[in-house]
């Protein structure tokens, strides 16, 4: 697999800071992808539930049964970088990062961020964001984005 194809047509997605609650950041992209009827697993990485939106949930991006091509990170900036380093341990192949607070909120943020430019460098993991709207396809059921405009419904594929 590609880095390409795990940030648009993953087999497995970790969404890392998942909610049971279908209306928040770490929420809508588990209710989305069941919604478009995304035929890979949906791992919730959450450390205080057991099950989320109906599925198991795992304390650690670790602690998930593997392989794992692409996870969601929707946890506060100062854990993003630990996160990815998780990822990159468990053979994750890209992260898709939803979190703000990096080069965008000043001094602080910039050292976060260059953080995870030194660990894609060092690990080869691949990185969306940090603080993006997402990816998605179509085609795949894989919506990885927590834009509201899904709520009407998931894209249909194309030609």
């Amino acid at each position: 697999m590609s880095a390409l194809d795990a940030f648009l047509t993953p087999n497995s997605v970790a969404v890392i800071g998942a909610s049971d609650d279908p209306t928040r950041i770490g929420g809508r992209p588990i209710a989305y992808m069941k919604m478009a009827g995304f035929k890979g697993r949906i791992l919730p990485i959450n450390p205080k539930r057991e099950t989320i939106q109906d599925l198991p949930a795992f304390k650690s991006v670790l602690d998930a049964p593997g392989p794992v091509d692409a996870a969601i990170i929707a946890i506060p900036a100062t854990a993003v970088p630990q996160a990815v380093r998780d990822c990159a341990t468990a053979g994750v192949k890209a992260c898709i990062i939803f979190s703000s607070g990096f080069a965008e909120a000043g001094p602080e943020g910039i050292a976060l961020q260059e953080e995870l430019v030194a660990i894609a460098k060092a690990t080869g993991i691949r990185i969306l964001g940090p603080n993006c709207l997402g990816s998605f396809s179509a085609a795949s059921g894989f919506l990885a984005c927590f834009t509201t405009t899904l709520e009407r419904g998931a894209p249909l594929p194309g030609g």
